[in-house]
């Protein structure tokens, strides 16, 4: 199991994920998310479930440059 990135906080985890994995962030969010469900760590499955989601929202609410 791989632990989090160095914050608790799931949107600077998600932004360090989307800065290191690019579009891959968000399946690489959800595979930690498996690992903590396997392994039966429910506060690492909580935390890597709200990074996926704030990644989606990052994406969502990212400006677009033209």
């Amino acid at each position: 199991m791989q632990t989090p990135l160095p914050t608790h906080d799931p949107v600077q985890t998600a932004r360090a994920l989307m800065e290191r994995y690019g579009l891959r962030a968000a399946a690489v969010a959800e595979q930690r998310a498996a690992e903590a469900r396997v392994a039966g760590e429910p506060a690492q499955l909580d935390h890597w479930r709200s990074v996926a989601s704030a990644i989606s929202e990052l994406r969502r609410t990212r400006p677009t440059t033209h």
